[in-house]
C-alpha cells in the first residue's frame, strides 16, 4: 500500500514541468511595479543627474517630492486592486499548475491588463508632469541624464527572466568521438 502511494506521489511529482513552476512564482508578484510605479530617490537622482549648483538641486528635490507624494497617493488610493490583482494572479497560476492549460493565462494577463490600466494613465500623467518641470529648470545634458536615469528605474522594474544552468563544455576526444580507436576500427 505504501509502494503504490509513494509511486503515485512520484508520478505526479515529476508530472509537472517543473521550469514553468520556477518561472511564474506568485508570491513574488508585486502589481504596483506592474503597474509602473517608481519611487525616486532625490540624492540619488541628482547624483546621476550630475547636478552642482545648490538651487537646482533644491529644485529636483522638491519635484521629486512632490511626485512621490503623488505616488503613494495612488498607492494608498488604489490599495484594493493591487490586492486583488495579486490573488487573481495566485488563483490562476494555481489553476495552470493543477490543469497545464496554459492558454487561460493569456485571458489572465488581459483581465490583469484591464485592473492595472487606469492606474498606468494615472502615473503616466505624473511622470509627464515631473519630466516637464525638469526639463524646464535642468540643461539639455542634465534632463538627458534624467531620462536615462528614469529608463534604468523603470526596467528595474521588469521581471528578471529566470537563468539556465549553464552546460560545460566539453572537448571531444578521440576515445568518444569513435574515429580511429580501438579493436573495431574498419578498414576499406
Amino acid at each position: 500500500m505504501k509502494s503504490t502511494i509513494l509511486s503515485l506521489f512520484l508520478a505526479l511529482l515529476f508530472s509537472f514541468p517543473f521550469k514553468a513552476v520556477a518561472q511564474q512564482n506568485p508570491s513574488k508578484v508585486n502589481p504596483e511595479n506592474m503597474a509602473g510605479i517608481i519611487m525616486y530617490d532625490s540624492d540619488e537622482a541628482i547624483k546621476k543627474i550630475k547636478l552642482k549648483k545648490e538651487p537646482k538641486k533644491i529644485i529636483v528635490k522638491k519635484s521629486i517630492s512632490i511626485y512621490n507624494n503623488k505616488i503613494n497617493e495612488i498607492k494608498t488610493f488604489n490599495y484594493l486592486v493591487f490586492n486583488d490583482v495579486k490573488s487573481f494572479i495566485i488563483k490562476k497560476t494555481n489553476e495552470v499548475k493543477l490543469t497545464n492549460d496554459y492558454r487561460s493565462m493569456k485571458e489572465a494577463r488581459l483581465k490583469i491588463q484591464e485592473m492595472l490600466d487606469p492606474i498606468r494613465t494615472k502615473i503616466k500623467v505624473q511622470d509627464s508632469i515631473l519630466n516637464t518641470s525638469l526639463e524646464k529648470e535642468l540643461t539639455a545634458k542634465e534632463y538627458k541624464n534624467w531620462k536615462k536615469y528614469q529608463k534604468i528605474q523603470l526596467k528595474k522594474l521588469q521581471p528578471k527572466a529566470p537563468q539556465r544552468p549553464q552546460q560545460q563544455y566539453r572537448p571531444r576526444t578521440q576515445r568518444n568521438s569513435g574515429y580511429g580507436s580501438g579493436m573495431n576500427r574498419r578498414r576499406y
